[in-house]
């Protein structure tokens, strides 16, 4: 236990499970204080966390900002910090149907060297102001449930080796592949057989935003065995390609994240904008 109300857990979890329990292991016991208090809180949290992520060497740290206004369920910030696990999927919905007598003033998550269904992502930051949570339920079964979300903002940062790994996983025709990000363009080169032709290729491109929720390539040069090729050709491959990355589709994001910017650096890609936590699917 470190000061400021901080712990870190390193731990070897079950493999497959979902992150949805942890997350919300950080509000549970938050009314039933008693001798355990603040620290009790927070050491429970970290091992709801433990116990649901997957990963041999996962790290989590779970920082809270609790003050008196707790006991009118009003939670002035939530942290949560990780590394080196993997999940299936969105760790968090909410349920509109619920009361939203309780406040949570800011959650914030800042997660590094991770995997999203496959995709691993170097790092992962959020912030989201205005949440809200079924207070009764809280005081009953020391469990919280979210009620409604405000809007905040985000970013994900990936390395192109790991947009390479997915891409293999992804595309099926796709049979080799290479992928450099350099000077605002991705480069792809590698080899696929597809229904009209088996061919070594390179693309060179812009990556593009489409409905907010998906990274699809734009403005492309395409070679197939190092020669030009033709429109019907460029425009098939291109068709296979896009998008690159389905947020919703691929990531099962459910419209938790709507990016507004995609910055192409050194070996890198950068995408921010705003981030909630969505209504519990059907």
């Amino acid at each position: 236990m470190n000061g400021d109300n901080h712990y870190d857990v390193r731990f070897k979890p079950r493999i497959g499970d979902s992150l949805i329990l942890p997350i919300l292991g950080v509000f549970v016991g938050l009314f039933g204080f008693g001798e355990l208090g603040v620290h009790g809180f927070e050491h429970d949290a970290a091992h709801h966390v433990k116990a649901k992520l997957s990963g041999d060497h996962a790290t989590i740290s779970v920082r809270t900002g609790l003050d008196l206004g707790l006991l009118q369920g009003d939670i002035r910030e939530v942290v949560i910090r990780g590394s080196q696990f993997s999940t299936p999927g969105l760790p968090l919905f909410t349920e509109p149907e619920r009361p939203k007598d309780g406040k949570l003033r800011l959650l914030r998550m800042d997660l590094k060297d991770f995997y999203l269904r496959g995709l691993h992502m170097d790092r992962l930051e959020a912030s989201i102001p205005d949440c809200r949570f079924d207070l009764g339920l809280a005081l009953r079964k020391r469990e919280i449930r979210l009620s409604t979300s405000g809007s905040g903002t985000g970013a994900v940062t990936i390395r192109d080796r790991d947009l390479e790994a997915f891409v293999l996983t992804k595309f099926h025709d796709i049979k080799k592949a290479s992928i450099k990000i350099s000077q605002g363009r991705i480069h792809v080169s590698g080899h696929g057989q597809f229904l009209i032709f088996d061919t070594d290729f390179t693309v060179d491109a812009k990556l593009v935003i489409l409905d907010g929720t998906k990274l699809a390539l734009d403005d492309a040069t395409i070679l197939f065995d190092g020669q030009p090729t033709d429109e019907l050709s460029r425009k098939a491959l291109l068709q296979t390609l896009n998008p690159v990355v389905d947020l919703n589709v691929d990531l099962q994001l459910y419209d938790a994240i709507h990016v507004w910017k995609v910055d192409l650096g050194e070996g890198f890609l950068r995408a921010s904008g705003s981030t909630v936590i969505p209504v519990r699917p059907q």
